[in-house]
């Protein structure tokens, strides 16, 4: 049988996480507030909460939380003071171009694949 870039990379992906779903949840948010900053927006936690992808509004304090201290966005006072703004810092950014090497070296051969993997998840204990 051939090879298959995407099962490599789902492989991959189940490896990174582990059955984390709170790591995958916080890429997920990751990569929903880069399309939203690509269009120019930023939202406020309500906004993310509306959107019905990321739980309630306590779930989602829990990951922003704990991505504002792993310095992927950043939390500050809107127009609506009662309202944070949710940014995406470089450091997201680059979290989010990590995986995308990583789907992108899908056709790599599996001894580099491994190795890149293995820097990305010493990485991510960081």
């Amino acid at each position: 049988m051939e090879h298959n870039a995407y099962v490599r990379f789902l492989s991959l992906m189940r490896a990174i996480y582990k059955d984390d779903v709170d790591a995958l949840r916080v890429d997920d948010l990751l990569a929903y507030l880069y399309e939203l900053a690509q269009a120019g927006r930023h939202p406020n936690m309500t906004e993310l909460v509306r959107q019905d992808s990321f739980g309630t509004l306590q779930t989602l304090t829990k990951y922003l939380r704990q991505m504002e201290r792993d310095k992927l966005v950043t939390l500050a006072p809107g127009d609506d003071r009662r309202a944070n703004v949710v940014r995406l810092t470089e450091t997201g950014c680059d979290r989010l171009r990590q995986r995308e090497m990583l789907l992108l070296g899908s056709a790599m051969p599996k001894a580099s694949l491994i190795r890149r993997l293995k820097r990305l998840t010493i990485h991510r204990r960081l």
